[in-house]
């Protein structure tokens, strides 16, 4: 499908996709620039997206939610641990978060990354990552850049 003029969210935005995961019985966690923002790490700014994390074995039930809510697949982006669609010409991007033995991680291409114990921390209409999951997880990504460049 061909990507769409994208548009600025808001936060009325982020808190109507959460309301229509929810719906669809897919509970997310609020992650990148949005959570951010509302841990007080960043300060408020424009947005070209929201991100989440998805905790979850695989994405088989956000894979049904694709097809049958009123979202726009972007990109066709299927990869084991992301998927990405678009909703109100907003990019939503979903980041698996599995379990195993010794916690929750991330099957990224360049390896796993671990989440710390108290990333799924809160609860509530609007779930946002632990600061210490956003932190760590901007340390890793910058680690890997800094490693492949």
């Amino acid at each position: 499908m061909t990507r769409t003029m994208s548009r600025r969210p808001d936060l009325a935005f982020v808190i109507e996709l959460a309301d229509l995961l929810a719906a669809a019985g897919l509970r997310t966690w609020l992650a990148g620039g949005w959570a951010e923002e509302l841990r007080g790490l960043a300060p408020p700014g424009p947005h070209a997206d929201v991100d989440l994390l998805y905790p979850a074995p695989d994405f088989d039930r956000v894979d049904r939610f694709v097809e049958t809510a009123p979202v726009e697949e972007w990109s066709g982006e299927r990869r084991r641990h992301r998927r990405v669609f678009e909703l109100h010409g907003v990019p939503v991007e979903l980041l698996l978060v599995e379990r195993d033995e010794t916690g929750w991680f991330t099957a990224l291409p360049g390896g796993a990354h671990r989440w710390p114990h108290d990333v799924f921390a809160t609860s509530g209409r609007l779930r946002v990552a632990s600061v210490e999951a956003l932190t760590g997880y901007r340390e890793a990504i910058a680690a890997r850049r800094a490693r492949a460049a």
